[in-house]
């Protein structure tokens, strides 16, 4: 290979390792991004913590946000008020729609979640314990959680399901780069 092209092969090759730190990558072309044609709900990202929120249009998913903010009185409801800024309540945690992506792709969605902050996991009816509609449930880090949404992050770094049954999640696994910066994140903004 001539050595002017091998810069840029290289490049290419570490763009598709997952986890790896690099650069930025841009989310044009992305499978999630709003410019490729999907039909999803109406996005809800109301209550959603601002850098949360943020990190997501950083890494053009935000209109796939299908939860933010939940009331519901429901036991198994992790949606609800987690603080307050400047008198508005917040939460950490936020259902993505997976609508239009196949499993690569949600493995990838996943990979650049970890690298923003968040810890996420891809929920499939009948994977991993979980009964509901598909999609990925995440909890920004970077934030004061309540203590549900801390026991699920403690969850996600230990390679967990984040659920009531705390088994190992069989879908995708963060690299250490990615669990390091996540736990990072909650360590600064969580007492544990």
């Amino acid at each position: 290979m001539k050595q002017h092209l091998l810069a840029p092969f290289l490049l290419a090759m570490l763009a598709c390792i997952p986890g790896e730190a690099r650069a930025p990558q841009s989310t044009a072309n992305v499978p999630w991004s709003p410019e490729v044609r999907c039909v999803l709900n109406p996005t809800n990202d109301n209550g959603l913590h601002p850098k949360a929120l943020s990190a997501l249009r950083g890494i053009a998913v935000a209109h796939r946000v299908t939860q933010g903010i939940n009331h519901s009185v429901s036991s198994g409801n992790v949606h609800d008020t987690d603080g307050m800024i400047d008198g508005k309540p917040y939460t950490g945690a936020a259902d993505i729609s997976v609508r239009c992506l196949t499993a690569g792709q949600i493995k990838a969605l996943l990979d650049r979640l970890g690298n923003a902050g968040f810890a996420a996991w891809y929920r499939k009816p009948g994977e991993d314990d979980w009964t509901g509609p598909p999609h990925i449930h995440a909890v920004w880090a970077g934030c004061s959680l309540k203590p549900v949404l801390q026991q699920q992050v403690k969850s996600w770094l230990e390679g967990r399901n984040g659920l009531g049954s705390d088994r190992p999640y069989q879908f995708w696994q963060p690299s250490s780069v990615i669990k390091e910066k996540v736990q990072t994140l909650f360590r600064a903004s969580n007492a544990i």
